[in-house]
């Protein structure tokens, strides 16, 4: 039976957090599926009156400092480790933020109030702020300040920030301006946690949600990889889980490039994060799409297993396990993990890019199917597509399907990929 469409007020409720945790459940599992209703309530979010009471609740419990002293303060306080050689930086950096005009503000920057300092990170710093203009709540990222002097690292912050900018999707956050003198760029503000937060604070997610999550991460990299985006630092900090509406969405393309851009390349630089980055990235070689989609497999694997899947005391080692060694099994961490998605995590992470999936778009429909197969409890075949097959005489007969399992080098460099068909029910 199709559930009706909510009210504009069971919208609103959702957003501001007034249901209940059993009416906001039921609602978000409608928003899932019903398309009227996501553009409704994206209607609703852009509204200015809404905004402009959102944006007093959203700074409610910011502190409100002093204008630009408060600004360094938090920023040192937040790496106290550099804070000492930051700290001139720093104020040189932010030195054009004007005082500010309204209370509960520490800054004005041309028609944005900056509500609070949010983070920063090897680029860029990001802050809280109110758009004036179009009355509603915006992130800013600054370019770093041990990078604003930087004429190249400028260039491609601004460069790739219009890159990402192309990118129009429910599972990327939006990007609203770029800005170059002084150079920042204006994004989506989203309430919620990272997917980083979520886990270190309850563990490993339960199956389910972990592919539901993994789905929405891959239907937002296929539109990224359309616009030719490859994101460079997929990993559970940069996946946003928005609060109220079950949804992701991926954030911070820093390490982003166009596939078809290199004149900002440098060579011997290895940028990512080495728990989460590609074999490729590792080794310093040429990366596409498919070094995002290596990434998506070990989100994946972290979400089922509470931790990434090359781990090691050091960076060095941590890149020798990711070129050179197999992750744990995710069933042996995690035996509730089914079949096919055990198969979908180890193609995901096969060490060559040829012999992972050719795009995201093939692996969200994979795990849009195995969510379908989760959600309903039905006996469905699920299947997991592969770069070729080989059936194995050990098994004893011929499958009807065959799906990646593992792969290995013969003595005259012949791949075999060995495996058989499972089905969902067996989980």
């Amino acid at each position: 039976m199709t559930t009706p469409c909510p009210s504009t007020t069971d919208l609103r409720g959702l957003v501001n957090g007034s249901l209940s945790d059993s009416e906001a459940d039921s609602l978000q599992l409608h928003l899932e599926r019903c398309e009227t209703c996501q553009n409704a309530l994206q209607e609703i979010v852009a509204d200015g009156d809404f905004w402009q009471s959102a944006a007093q609740n959203l700074s409610d419990d910011e502190a409100v400092g002093p204008g630009l002293e408060r600004v360094v303060e938090e920023l040192q306080q937040q790496s106290p480790e550099d804070a000492e050689e930051m700290g001139e930086a720093i104020e040189l950096k932010l030195s054009f933020i004007d005082p500010p005009t309204e209370p509960g503000t520490i800054g004005r920057l041309k028609r944005y109030d900056i509500l609070r300092v949010a983070g920063r990170g090897g680029m860029g710093i990001v802050v809280k702020a109110f758009d004036r203009s179009l009355r509603r709540v915006v992130a800013i990222k600054l370019l770093a300040p041990h990078l604003a002097g930087n004429g190249q690292a400028k260039q491609r912050f601004i460069r790739e920030g219009r890159s990402a900018a192309g990118i129009c999707h429910e599972h990327v956050v939006t990007i609203h301006a770029v800005e170059e003198s002084p150079p920042f760029i204006v994004m989506q503000y989203v309430k919620g946690e990272t997917l980083e937060a979520r886990i270190h604070r309850n563990g490993s997610l339960e199956v389910r949600e972990a592919v539901r999550i993994g789905k929405q991460i891959a239907q937002g990299l296929a539109a990224a990889h359309t616009q030719g985006v490859v994101h460079r630092d997929i990993k559970p900090a940069n996946i946003l889980l928005e609060n109220g509406v079950a949804r992701v969405r991926i954030t911070d393309f820093g390490l982003a490039r166009a596939v078809d851009d290199a004149s900002l390349t440098q060579s011997g630089v290895v940028a990512g994060t080495p728990q989460y980055m590609a074999p490729e990235q590792a080794n310093g070689d040429a990366v596409d799409e498919r070094a995002d989609l290596f990434s998506l497999g070990s989100v994946i694997y972290t979400m089922l297993a509470g931790h990434a899947p090359f781990r090691a005391t050091t960076t060095m080692g941590v890149l020798k396990r990711l070129c050179d060694h197999s992750a744990r099994p995710i069933r042996e961490i995690n035996p509730e993990v089914p079949d096919w998605l055990v198969l979908l995590i180890n193609r995901l992470h096969a060490k060559r890019p040829a012999d992972r999936f050719p795009n995201a778009e093939e692996v969200a429909t994979v795990l849009e199917r195995g969510l379908a197969s989760l959600q309903t409890g039905n006996a469905t075949t699920m299947t997991v597509p592969t770069v070729e097959s080989s059936v194995s005489p050990a098994r004893g007969g011929s499958p009807d399907r065959m799906v990646l399992v593992h792969h290995e080098e013969s003595a005259d460099g012949v791949r075999f990929y060995l495996g058989t068909q499972f089905n969902a029910d067996k989980s």
